[in-house]
């Protein structure tokens, strides 16, 4: 066994702005985006795009719908959530302020990282909701610091965005 030390390079969001092609962040630790995700996945996060900004408009909610758009944690942490709900001052370029929920649609390359890291991360910068669409199971999770609800196909689950605004996400429709 070797007693050298061990070089694990952190990288910053200064590194992070001068790669060419779709990356996170974590914790210092570039992680590629590729391959691009498949049509299940994309119906999932285009369905429940639709319901979540359907009702924000309906609703007159100052809150706004982003797909695939960068979040700033920061200085060692981008990651680029599937869906994110923003409310309040909404970004011009990156997201930089906690959303209020956060989306991520599991596939077998993505799975174990959105189940731990990326949850951590969420969880510790106080985003309200974290949802977790798993389309295997056919289950929507929504995960908050109180508590962790789920429901399947067939059902519907409550949040809460803001002091005004409640929407319903329809899991029926995001597996069909």
């Amino acid at each position: 066994m070797s007693t050298a030390p061990r070089y694990v390079p952190h990288y910053t969001i200064e590194d992070y702005r001068r790669w060419e092609g779709d990356w996170e962040l974590i914790d210092g630790v570039p992680v590629s985006m590729s391959p691009s995700p498949f049509g299940p996945h994309e119906r999932v996060v285009a369905e429940l795009s639709r319901q979540i900004l359907n009702q924000v408009i309906e609703n007159e909610c100052d809150c706004r719908v982003y797909t695939h758009l960068d979040w700033i944690v920061n200085d060692d942490t981008v990651v680029r959530p599937d869906l994110m709900v923003v409310c309040g001052v909404q970004p011009d370029r990156h997201l930089e302020q906690t959303p209020v929920a956060v989306v991520e649609v599991l596939s077998d390359a993505t799975r174990q990282r959105e189940l731990t890291a990326k949850q951590a991360i969420y969880l510790e910068h106080d985003v309200a909701h974290y949802l977790i669409v798993d389309p295997t199971d056919q289950t929507v999770l929504d995960v908050t610091k109180a508590a962790e609800r789920s429901v399947g196909s067939g059902e519907s689950m409550g949040l809460d965005l803001d002091d005004d605004s409640r929407i319903e996400i329809d899991a029926a429709r995001l597996f069909v």
